[in-house]
């Protein structure tokens, strides 16, 4: 049955199967960017990925021929001394009605097309991952540098203020505000690390790069419609509706197709031997047979389930789309408070340090806006980093491969 392929290519899935365990990896100065890193990624699940099963569907297709040639030898003896008898051989084959040969382009053109969109497909699927990875790493490594450099700038204030402290011209309070913050620092480093070594594991075992690229940033496709349109899922989606419809009506039409046969015939009697070879034409006199029910519905079902699948990925792209759009602009909003916030808080503190000798809540305070100062600082840079990751997950959802 002809929608039965139909039906096995439509159900036929992708089966991604990531190693995680290979020995080669890329060196740093190997890796250019993220499209590098997709192609490498690519590659690496492409060694236990296949999808050759369309070509080999597809090959074993003939343009004007309809399955193998069948062969029919008969023998016919006369039950009469004078009679005639007779030996055939027929060679038989089914070919295309001419009017079955649109069709027929028509379902191998399409047929090459959802094969280019499966690789597009699979490109986005590795790219999704590549940028999920990536920035996981990229976010994790942002607050590791972070609490490390907090690291750092608090020992070197410990040294001012341990002196300051043994001088005795620092109160008690605002020295065990300092040790207290160390503390929580050093804790807070030690969880973010191990997060950072889980990120980069993952990233290393799906790109065998061992670093990320330099330049991570993403734009937004200057038509978010126009990236919608040609997704690759949803452009699978539309293509396999085309092919389920005209492999249905394929289907139909090549029940009456013609058969052609050579035939050779001998006869042999008492008068005499005679050869006799001509061709044999057999073409149905119905122009198109009546649909069978059980095909009929099995298509209509197929076809109404991908309809389905299409509307209502391309309302959930639209919806996550406008979603995350509405995000980045929140995102660019706080980062332009954050950097009043910073400038502002610069202020604060060097009004604070004239005040830091008159008291003990002075000193304090003035100690506590340095460490809210410095988190600012910190929060601002995290903030930037998440506007490019919204712009890469953006991208994502529009279908944009890397």
């Amino acid at each position: 049955m002809y929608f039965q392929r139909v039906f096995v290519f439509l159900t036929t899935s992708i089966i991604l199967i990531l190693s995680g365990c290979f020995s080669a990896h890329l060196q740093a100065s190997e890796i250019a960017d993220l499209a590098a890193l997709r192609a490498q990624a690519q590659q690496r699940v492409g060694q236990n990925y296949s999808s050759d099963w369309m070509a080999h569907q597809s090959s074993s297709l003939s343009r004007w021929l309809i399955g193998a040639p069948t062969l029919e030898v008969s023998a016919l003896q006369s039950n009469l001394a004078t009679g005639t008898d007779e030996i055939e051989v027929r060679l038989g084959v089914q070919i295309q009605r001419p009017d079955n040969l649109d069709l027929f382009d028509q379902i191998e053109q399409t047929n090459q097309a959802i094969m280019v969109a499966q690789q597009r497909q699979q490109a986005l699927l590795i790219s999704g991952l590549v940028r999920q990875r990536a920035w996981d790493a990229a976010m994790a490594r942002q607050q590791v540098n972070a609490l490390s450099d907090k690291q750092v700038w608090l020992s070197r204030l410990g040294t001012q203020l341990t002196e300051r402290f043994n001088a005795g011209e620092l109160s008690r309070l605002a020295y065990l505000q300092w040790q207290q913050q160390q503390l929580d620092v050093q804790q807070a480093l030690v969880g973010a690390k191990a997060e950072l070594a889980g990120a980069m594991r993952a990233y290393t075992e799906l790109t065998g790069a061992q670093t990320l690229p330099d330049n991570m940033a993403e734009s937004v496709p200057a038509s978010l419609d126009s990236a919608l349109n040609s997704h690759p899922e949803l452009k699978l989606l539309s293509l396999q509706k085309q092919y389920a419809a005209a492999a249905y009506q394929y289907g139909r039409q090549s029940q009456s197709n013609w058969d052609v046969a050579l035939v050779a015939r001998r006869l042999q009697s008492v008068m005499g031997d005679e050869n006799q070879v001509g061709i044999a034409v057999g073409i149905p006199l119905a122009l198109e047979m009546p649909a069978n029910p059980q095909e009929l519905q099995a298509w209509q079902q197929t076809d109404l389930a991908l309809s389905q699948t299409l509307m209502n990925l391309r309302i959930t792209l639209q919806q996550q789309v406008s979603t995350n759009m509405a995000s980045l602009t929140s995102l660019e909003e706080q980062i332009a408070i954050g950097e009043q916030q910073v400038a502002i808080g610069e202020q604060i503190v060097e009004q604070l340090a004239q005040l830091k000798q008159s008291s003990e809540l002075e000193q304090s305070n003035w100690l506590q806006s340095l460490l809210e100062q410095r988190d600012r600082t910190y929060q601002l840079d995290q903030l930037k980093l998440s506007q490019q990751q919204r712009v890469a997950q953006i991208n994502q959802l529009a279908g944009q491969v890397l």
